[in-house]
Parts: C-alpha cells; sequence; structure tokens
C-alpha cells in the first residue's frame, strides 16, 4: 500500500485484499473516511471512504465508495474519533 494524506489530494493505492470490493490494486484520492461508521467483519475493523478513482497512469476514472481496512488507513489509526 502506498499512502499520503488525503488533504493533499494525493492518490492512495491498495491491495486488493485491503479493500472491499473489487480486483486488482485500487488507486482513490481520499475526499472522505466514514470514521464515524466503523464496519466489523472477518474480526478487523474497515471504513467506507468516498473519493475519486484513479488508474495506473493517474488518470481519473470517475467518483468511488469502497470499503478499506482500518489498519491501511493511518490518518484513522491516529485519529479514530474523525
Amino acid at each position: 500500500m502506498t499512502t499520503h494524506d488525503p488533504s493533499t489530494g494525493q492518490i492512495w493505492t491498495f491491495a486488493e485484499a485491503d479493500y472491499r470490493f473489487g480486483s486488482g490494486p485500487l488507486r482513490i484520492r481520499i475526499d472522505r473516511v466514514l470514521a464515524s461508521a466503523p464496519l466489523q467483519q472477518d474480526g478487523e475493523t474497515w471504513y467506507e471512504v468516498e473519493g475519486i478513482e484513479v488508474n495506473d497512469q493517474g488518470q481519473i476514472i470517475g467518483p468511488r465508495r469502497a470499503t478499506i481496512r482500518a489498519s491501511r488507513l493511518p490518518a484513522v489509526r491516529r485519529n479514530p474519533g474523525r
């Protein structure tokens, strides 16, 4: 996983195992983490995020909502109340 600060508009890349539902890596500019509504699945915490998906060349694919493993969202781990 590549981590970036979502407030800067940079792209995050998540491995297929770290998000639901899709195939292959997910590249997304996260605009919003729905941290007030964590999900429990497979014994782990997951968060829904909203943002803009991009391809590996950085071209915009479009709006995307995904559920991502909390342990892969460093900003959420540091600030769970946000």
